[in-house]
């Protein structure tokens, strides 16, 4: 089976399995990786309806609808709206 994953595009909002995920802007910063360590470099803020919002950078992941989506790709160029993408951790 291939993998499921789901791209969002800066300011828009995404659908992560029937969960709407509202991106907001993209910058620079500091994140939490799976593992507990802090990882450094671009990052986006998302709304998750289970708690508050997050911001998540590639390799990082985070929890919507009891599912685990891992960042495995997050695109930034100046000037342009940028976007993330998650793929589901099954």
């Amino acid at each position: 089976m291939p993998a499921i994953t789901e791209t969002i595009d800066e300011t828009t909002v995404g659908d992560l399995d029937g969960h709407r995920v509202p991106m907001g802007n993209m910058t620079t910063g500091s994140y939490t990786l799976p593992d507990g360590s802090t990882a450094t470099g671009t990052i986006c803020s998302l709304a998750i309806t289970e708690g508050p919002g997050v911001f998540v950078g590639l390799g990082s992941e985070v929890v919507v609808g009891g599912r685990t989506w891992r960042v495995v790709a997050i695109e930034k160029t100046r000037g342009e709206p940028g976007s993330v993408t998650l793929q589901r951790q099954d």
